[in-house]
């Protein structure tokens, strides 16, 4: 049987570079076309999907304790904790970390401070309880490089409650006009890059999400669009240029995200995936690092915010950003994100096959223990 291991995969995602940029600004859309999260999917890589799909499924009336120990029985290396020179006991800032070393973040962002006096900022976008900042605040000393955090977040919802190690002079929690720090209202993204027009902002982290039940688990990509579009909206409207972005993903099978990776091209001097070791093999988790922010035109901003207030109007819909033709048409693109989407979900099918072999010995040896002797 194949085996695979928790380790670092990292993945360049280009646009033909005889193309020019999508025509956003010709869009006049008012009234976007929706589709239900459930039917947000098309044919791109639909065998790969499905295949994915029926393994997770499987899984679905496994003991949740068996499952977590035939885990990490197999995968311990992706475990929380105290690693190298770097000091921050959370497994999310070690995605982080291995994420930004694998495309060289800490690199670019020194090379932004040369000749340069002062500290960069960051935002921590739907980022409570800090996680994220509390590596970067450690990481950052490691780097040589003075930072400076700002965090918008849910108020008052259990867990996400800013780490108190964190408030200080050094990081500013907001929770922007509304007081209620919910990304999904547009008005409190213009309440956070007012307060931070003044910054050297030069990084956005993004690590929003929510559970999902179980039984719908494998529509997490599309149920979560909402949330990981207003993100990246996020960080086009805070970025100074050359700035750098990092966004926690999910799945990337459906035209949505297909149409945000592919603009991040034009937005972004390079655009990478990374699934980090930290991010087990067995889960759809994955990480979009761009760096060398261009800036977004006016047109594409406007366009952008008709769509997220007119067409991102519940959880339940994604609307169409810009026709998927556009997407399609770029055979550079396509075959980077072939190559990204397939290896992370075939790497992702041998894991969870394993799991289940695992799991499967283990009901076979108890089986053989309870029989009486002869």
């Amino acid at each position: 049987m194949l085996e695979v291991a928790d380790k670092t995969v990292e993945f360049l995602l280009r646009h033909d570079a005889a193309r020019p940029p999508p025509g956003i600004g010709l869009l006049t859309v008012n009234e976007f076309e929706r589709v239900h999260w459930r039917d947000a999917f098309d044919s791109f890589q639909e065998a790969g999907r499905l295949a994915l799909w029926k393994t997770k499924s499987a899984l679905d009336d496994v003991n949740e304790s068996a499952y977590l120990a035939a885990r990490d029985a197999l995968f311990p290396l992706a475990v929380s904790g105290s690693q190298g020179v770097v000091l921050f006991g959370n497994r999310a800032g070690h995605k982080l970390r291995e994420a930004m070393e694998a495309t060289g973040v800490w690199e670019h962002l020194q090379h932004e401070t040369v000749g340069r006096k002062g500290s960069l900022a960051f935002a921590d976008v739907c980022g409570g309880p800090g996680a994220f900042s509390q590596a970067l605040f450690g990481m950052c000393r490691q780097h040589k490089l003075k930072l400076r955090g700002f965090g918008m977040t849910l108020r008052s919802v259990k867990g996400l409650d800013w780490y108190s190690s964190l408030l200080s002079d050094r990081f500013l929690a907001t929770y922007g006009i509304d007081g209620t720090g919910d990304v999904f209202n547009l008005a409190n993204i213009e309440a956070l890059r007012s307060l931070t027009l003044t910054e050297n902002m030069k990084l956005v982290v993004a690590d929003g999400g929510f559970n999902v039940p179980f039984d719908i688990a494998n529509y997490q990509e599309t149920i979560s669009g909402r949330i990981l579009f207003g993100q990246w909206l996020t960080a086009l409207k805070l970025l100074r240029v050359n700035g750098c972005f990092l966004l926690k993903l999910f799945d990337t099978f459906s035209p949505l995200l297909r149409v945000m990776l592919y603009l991040s091209t034009y937005l972004y001097d390079r655009v990478h995936v990374v699934k980090p070791r930290h991010s087990r093999v067995l889960n759809s988790e994955r990480y979009l690092v761009c760096l060398g922010f261009r800036g977004a035109p006016e047109p594409w901003m406007k366009h952008f915010e008709r769509c997220y207030q007119a067409g991102f109007t519940d959880n339940d819909h994604i609307p169409t950003i810009m026709p998927i033709s556009w997407v399609m048409e770029d055979e550079t693109f396509l075959s980077d994100m072939t190559e990204m989407s397939s290896t992370i979900a075939s790497n992702q099918v041998v894991a969870l096959k394993m799991v289940l072999a695992k799991l499967q010995l283990s009901i076979s040896a108890k089986q053989t223990e309870e029989q009486p002797a002869s």
